[in-house]
């Protein structure tokens, strides 16, 4: 019997596209309040309420694009991957 269930690449609405242009990342300078889950030595893990509200700069591009973060995580050698989610859909951005 099939899984209906989308999970991973699946879940993805549009198509992902290169992007070789340098992007930066701005936060509010606002306290994210939330719930404690674990702590250790090393660091916490925290649970918000909310979504965080973060602001993108893209090369080439005016403007800073309205966005939240929906996750970071571990590249490999100090480096991390961040994924933002824009507040809206942004056509202008998406080469031809």
């Amino acid at each position: 019997m099939a899984d209906s269930t989308r999970t991973g690449i699946e879940q993805r609405v549009d198509p992902r596209l290169p992007l070789d242009e340098a992007v930066s990342i701005e936060f509010p300078a606002e306290p994210i309040t939330g719930s404690g889950r674990n702590i250790s030595l090393q660091g916490v893990f925290f649970t918000a309420p909310m979504a965080v509200a973060v602001s993108v700069r893209i090369a080439g591009h005016a403007e800073p694009v309205p966005g939240e973060l929906v996750r970071v995580e571990t590249m490999g050698d100090g480096r991390v991957g961040i994924a933002v989610r824009f507040r809206e859909p942004q056509p202008g951005l998406i080469p031809n």
